[in-house]
């Protein structure tokens, strides 16, 4: 009998931060031109999420909350291994924050269109990194969350996650569906073939408006924080010179201008 298991997975297509530039005379960072990629931790959600279809059955849906180059995102997600791709497209100049984020793909994930088993999530995306959207969707739909995953098993309806604590792995059991969140600990993602990456460029990405799932009065309130720029703060460099000619008085003479700036002991 075929699997009817549901793991669906979020991705989100941010920023490169690899890759973005600097005005040098001002500090600004353009983000309207920065390139743009799959976050590198949903990379590995997908990886997972296709690794339970692969063990268990069942299908892999990615879900991207986003304007028209998320798609990408998506696309990456299938030539990945995901079986079908939705987009949760915001209103015309809406700004999403990462609890607008959640807000939207809770309502969809809650609706009967979207139901699921496992929800994976990146710990964080590589951009901005607030590491709270998968929590957020859990928290509004009234399931168990686990984060910072490094190893997961499900069993019938049980999952079973393992996560670092400073002094040792917690273990911890739950009952599905539920939410995880996964960093890069816990797999290495499968490199996308030709074949694959051509397959994905022809499958549907299925697109869902975020009115539709979340009408006023709760759309106006998907965006309440707004990001008005980007600055590299400015570090004054002090310069200091250190005396000396010989390699022992220059290292001595460096000793003392470290301990007047505060480094090492007095």
């Amino acid at each position: 009998m075929a699997s009817n298991r549901r793991w669906t997975v979020a991705v989100k297509h941010g920023v490169d931060v690899n890759l973005t530039r600097a005005d040098p005379s001002t500090g600004t960072i353009d983000l309207a031109h920065a390139p743009r990629k799959t976050s590198d931790f949903d990379r590995n959600a997908v990886e997972e999420a296709v690794r339970l279809r692969e063990k268990l059955g069942g299908t892999v849906r990615a879900v991207s909350v986003g304007p028209a180059s998320s798609r990408e995102a998506l696309r990456d997600a299938m030539a990945l291994g995901a079986d079908e791709a939705v987009l949760l497209v915001p209103p015309a100049g809406a700004a999403l924050d990462s609890r607008g984020a959640a807000m939207a793909l809770a309502a969809f994930l809650g609706s009967p269109d979207g139901g699921f088993d496992l929800a994976l999530f990146g710990e964080g995306s590589t951009d901005h990194f607030s590491g709270t959207v998968g929590p957020w969707v859990a928290s509004m739909l009234g399931l168990p969350s686990v984060c910072h995953v490094r190893k997961l098993a499900v069993d019938g309806t049980l999952l079973t996650a393992f996560r670092d604590l400073e002094d040792g792995v917690e273990e911890i059991e739950t009952a599905l569906p539920a939410i995880v969140t996964v960093g890069q600990e816990i797999n290495t993602p499968r490199l996308p073939t030709f074949m694959s990456t051509l397959k994905a460029s022809k499958k549907e990405v299925r697109e869902v408006s975020i009115e539709s799932l979340l009408p006023p009065p709760g759309g106006p309130a998907l965006g309440p924080n707004t990001l008005e720029s980007v600055r590299i703060p400015a570090i004054p460099r002090k310069r200091l010179r250190v005396p000396g000619s010989d390699p022992a008085g220059v290292a001595a003479a460096l000793i003392e201008v470290l301990r007047g700036e505060g480094v090492g002991p007095a």
